[in-house]
């Protein structure tokens, strides 16, 4: 698979994702199946992060569109997950969209690029970072994917593999058990581990596009366009 094919992947599972959590029963059998595959959205998107960092010509561009479209889809994603306007300006800036969240794995990349990364200064910045990850949508675990995929992607597949898995399963299980009546409901979140196989699959090409600069825009546009039609679907 090209990176188109795997940006493509991330934006069905992530609308499936988004279909179910706004129309459907939590105890459906279609909730539960569409959950699951909605999953694989977060780790592709986290890849196609890092690979992008790797790729791209303009990083302070690249980083400058993410934060853009964050801002521009932060009153969107709040009203889309709580159904209302923030309260006050402390909840509006502590449940972040997870645009917000991937901006912070690339400065954590852009971290560990550096030839300074083991002084204590970065060391702290770095823990900073992961920290305000806390209050953004994949809270931990995009900055810990990032760094998984960044240092060991193509290096030793074999360690990214069971590192990915083992954060997963523990930061998922920690951090999001506590939201379900039942192991049984929750366990759809485990469905990231199945993203290992689309991602193993990719063959480090693009892709080919008719219109490349509307291909580099396009999920941008998309993550907060697709909310904005659901959320009127829903009214």
């Amino acid at each position: 698979m090209n990176r188109n094919q795997l940006k493509i992947l991330a934006v069905i599972a992530m609308t499936a994702d988004h279909i179910a959590f706004a129309f459907l029963p939590q105890d459906s059998a279609a909730y539960y199946i569409m959950r699951l595959f909605g999953r694989l959205a977060a780790p592709i998107m986290t890849f196609l992060l890092t690979e992008g960092y790797r790729h791209t010509r303009n990083r302070k561009k690249y980083l400058a569109r993410l934060l853009m479209f964050a801002g521009i889809s932060q009153p969107i994603y709040f009203l889309f997950v709580f159904g209302r306007l923030p309260q006050n300006a402390p909840e509006y800036l502590t449940h972040w969209n997870v645009l917000f969240t991937l901006a912070l794995g690339f400065l954590v990349m852009a971290l560990f690029d550096s030839e300074k990364t083991r002084t204590v200064p970065s060391l702290i910045l770095l823990g900073v970072l992961i920290s305000l990850a806390h209050f953004g949508d994949w809270s931990y675990l995009i900055p810990v994917w990032t760094i998984i995929f960044f240092c060991y992607y193509r290096r030793d597949t074999r360690k990214m593999i069971v590192l990915f898995a083992l954060a997963s399963v523990t930061l998922q299980t920690l951090l999001y058990l506590k939201e379900f009546e039942s192991f049984a409901l929750f366990s759809f979140q485990f469905g990231t581990l199945f993203a290992l196989i689309p991602i193993s699959m990719y063959n480090g090409e693009h892709g080919t596009v008719r219109n490349e600069k509307l291909n580099r825009w396009f999920f941008y546009v998309y993550y907060p366009a697709h909310m904005i039609v659901l959320l009127f679907l829903k009214m």
